[in-house]
């Protein structure tokens, strides 16, 4: 492949990686208008974010491995035809729950080019896909720290509906783009792989590598209490704060920035450190981040600053472990790519999901629920990955010895 041809499809790739996250942080500051057009319950556009992220992940552990089987683009391509679909579906409901099917759908659509994208760079650039995972990682996270900015806008320009109007139209010319320009990469089909009944069984082999258990576990936990103020944070901002869609979609974006920079850096050293190493630095940080979050509102209460800043600590981190994470786990097993991606993508929207569902439980008209959910996320996090790494070493030098 030529440079130009391989940075072009980079380029599609981090849009295709970015398609998730873009989908729901659009939609972040229209929540409030979509319950009152839809005529739902406050609150319940969280049972529709919550949806999409379970679908989001669980769609992974099955179209991960199909493509093993099948190949990259057939896959890819009908995924990102279902997300056109449900997205128009969103646009056309009447009533929250056809919201809800239509989430669902665009979830699974969605999934499917994010898994599908790091299979692909496993695929095309091999033994130096890490730089170019966190890439394609920057992409997503692009989207996490400009999306609300520019839902904000579109929001107060044309209503709930205007968002997703945009998400329809990327989600076009993503599927445009893969038509003419990406050739089938999976040369080496393996006929055996994403069939159901074996199915679990390899995502076991697969989990029986401690480095691969704790790197999993760090991506879900790290991700839960990142996910704790994407959801909630639309109702502190807005809600509690008073601060207009177009204000919170500003300072939320601003916020969460260092979520590229914290990509940068994996990105720029992560041949030198090597994965592990940087994901033990991003987890300390988001750990730090969230405890200095408790801190600050325990003794100050709640502020727009004392909600930010600290916040910049726990993006910096994940922006670092996500990449690092994610190239530490499908770089080692180039046989099953589409597996291990669909390992890791499951890993970080599971961490989503039970704290998208864990903070509708618990909302109580007060920031601590999402300040305290994130705290707890960040603690598991961390205490999983240095536990599990630890266990690691000494069953290594067990096996030396």
């Amino acid at each position: 492949m030529s440079a130009g041809a391989s940075r072009l499809l980079l380029a599609i790739l981090m849009v295709l990686t970015a398609l998730g996250e873009l989908s729901t942080q659009l939609i972040i500051p229209a929540l409030a208008g979509i319950e009152q057009g839809l005529g739902a319950e406050r609150g319940a556009s969280l049972t529709a974010l919550s949806i999409f992220v379970a679908a989001f992940g669980l769609g992974q552990l099955v179209l991960g491995p199909l493509s093993d089987r099948v190949g990259r683009r057939p896959v890819l391509v009908g995924g990102l035809i279902l997300y056109l679909v449900a997205t128009s579906w969103m646009l056309l409901a009447d009533s929250m729950a056809d919201f809800i099917v239509g989430r669902m759908l665009q979830g699974l659509g969605a999934c499917t080019a994010m898994v599908l994208a790091r299979a692909i760079v496993r695929d095309v650039w091999q033994a130096q896909a890490a730089p170019a995972l966190a890439l394609t990682v920057i992409g997503m996270l692009c989207a996490i720290a400009l999306s609300p900015m520019l839902g904000g806008l579109l929001t107060q320009w044309g209503g709930w509906h205007a968002p997703i109007f945009a998400s329809l139209a990327v989600g076009g010319c993503a599927l445009l783009a893969v038509l003419v320009v990406y050739r089938e990469s999976n040369l080496n089909l393996d006929p055996k792989a994403g069939h159901l009944p074996t199915l679990l069984s390899s995502y076991l082999d697969l989990l029986n590598n401690p480095s691969s258990r704790a790197l999993a576990l760090a991506l879900a936990g790290t991700y839960g209490a990142m996910f704790a103020v994407v959801a909630g944070s639309s109702a502190v901002y807005i809600g509690l704060l008073g601060l207009t869609s177009a204000e919170y979609g500003l300072v939320f974006g601003a916020t969460i920035s260092g979520l590229i920079a914290g990509a940068l850096f994996t990105q720029r050293q992560i041949m030198r450190l090597g994965p592990r190493r940087i994901v033990g630095i991003g987890v300390t940080l988001v750990a730090l981040g969230a405890l200095g979050t408790m801190l600050v509102h325990a003794v100050l209460g709640l502020s727009v600053l004392g909600v930010s800043l600290p916040q910049v600590l726990v993006t910096l981190g994940g922006g670092m472990l996500i990449p690092a994470s994610v190239a530490g786990v499908v770089i080692p097993n180039a046989h099953r790519a589409g597996l291990a991606a669909g390992l890791m993508g499951f890993a970080q929207m599971s961490g989503a999901t039970c704290s998208g569902l864990l903070l509708g439980v618990l909302q109580d008209g007060t920031a601590w629920p999402m300040i305290g959910l994130q705290g707890a996320f960040a603690f598991a996090a961390i205490t999983s990955f240095k536990v599990l790494s630890r266990a690691g070493r000494s069953a290594a030098a067990a096996t030396a010895g």
